[in-house]
């Protein structure tokens, strides 16, 4: 088998999100080779997300499209074109085995900080010392503490994440976001703390969790409840917990109910890693409700917006896309 059939293989996998470790490992050194590897590989997507947008992905199409694509660059050297834009986080894997990013963030007195950033259009996962499994969403970032052992554990998120903390009642986890900490000894929760969303949220399935918010109030969280905040008052929403909507994002899935226009435009260019520009003020009106797995390209959910809205959209460049109010 020759190196270029190899790549085609590859590619081909990844888009289709069948791919083994071993072929993460290949794929991340790749990532690494090219700085132009990114921009060479969106252009790639686009083009596959316009022209298969109603087809089934399956391996042998996307082999197909792929080695089209290389025959169109006969001229060229052949280039790898990898980016994390599928469900698996492939530019997550490179900074985890490559090295850890610096932080960047207030530390709230913690110095020397190790990170772990998941980049928009990706999901990853990682284990800590001390047990505890973390699933990271989309244009996240988890600091941890470099006493994490020694001393209580502690970590500061922002974005999302979902939590199956280690037990250890000698050792409080600690969660600090820029809102509000969250302090446990084991349990498994969801939190969401993006600094751009209306609202910031913690949703409980097992254990217990303690809150404590900017604004000195303290919220106890028994399992199946919510608690979410207005980011401007941070007066606090108790409600039960939707396990299938709070936690579908885990499994690969989006799901919303009755969020504003504004919020799902935000949710969608994590969850895709594109730009979505609109003006039209009738827009912010309007509140969405609905679910589609990350199988489905943006093509597809735009399309879909427009069937059922009075939406209509028009590609700019690359990854980048403007809606418009179209009276129905």
């Amino acid at each position: 088998m020759t190196e270029i059939s190899k790549h085609d293989e590859l590619i081909a996998r990844y888009l289709n999100g069948n791919f083994s470790n071993d072929d993460e490992v290949l794929l991340l050194q790749w990532v690494n080779a090219d700085p132009k590897n990114k921009k060479q590989f969106l252009e790639l997507k686009d083009t596959w997300d316009a022209g298969f947008k109603t087809k089934a992905n399956t391996n042998d199409e996307l082999l197909k499209f792929y080695k089209g694509q290389v025959r169109s660059q006969s001229n060229r050297k052949v280039r790898t074109w990898v980016y994390a834009v599928s469900a698996a986080a492939i530019l997550v894997i490179g900074l985890l085995l490559g090295g850890l990013l610096p932080s960047g963030l207030p530390s709230k007195g913690i110095q020397q900080l190790e990170s772990f950033y998941v980049p928009a259009g990706s999901r990853s996962e990682l284990t800590l010392a001390d047990g505890t499994k973390v699933k990271l969403n989309s244009d996240s970032r988890l600091d941890i503490s470099p006493d994490f052992l020694s001393k209580n554990r502690v970590v500061r998120l922002v974005g999302e994440a979902y939590f199956e903390v280690k037990s250890d009642k000698k050792h409080p986890f600690t969660i600090e976001t820029p809102k509000f900490d969250v302090l446990v000894t084991g349990t498994k929760f969801n939190i969401s703390s993006y600094a751009d969303d209306s609202q910031i949220s913690t949703a409980l399935y097992e254990g217990s969790v303690q809150l404590s918010t900017i604004n000195k109030q303290v919220v106890h969280l028994t399992p199946g409840e919510k608690v979410s905040f207005d980011q401007k008052t941070m007066e606090p929403i108790r409600e039960k917990v939707r396990i299938d909507a709070d936690l579908a994002w885990v499994n690969g899935e989006f799901m919303f109910e009755e969020i504003p226009f504004s919020d799902l435009i935000k949710r969608l260019e994590r969850w895709y890693d594109v730009s979505l520009i609109y003006q039209s003020s009738e827009l912010d009106s309007m509140v969405y409700s609905g679910s589609f797995r990350n199988q489905e390209t943006i093509w597809q959910v735009l399309d879909a917006l427009k069937i059922t809205s009075p939406i209509d959209y028009q590609k700019l460049g690359v990854r980048e896309f403007e809606l418009n109010y179209r009276p129905m």
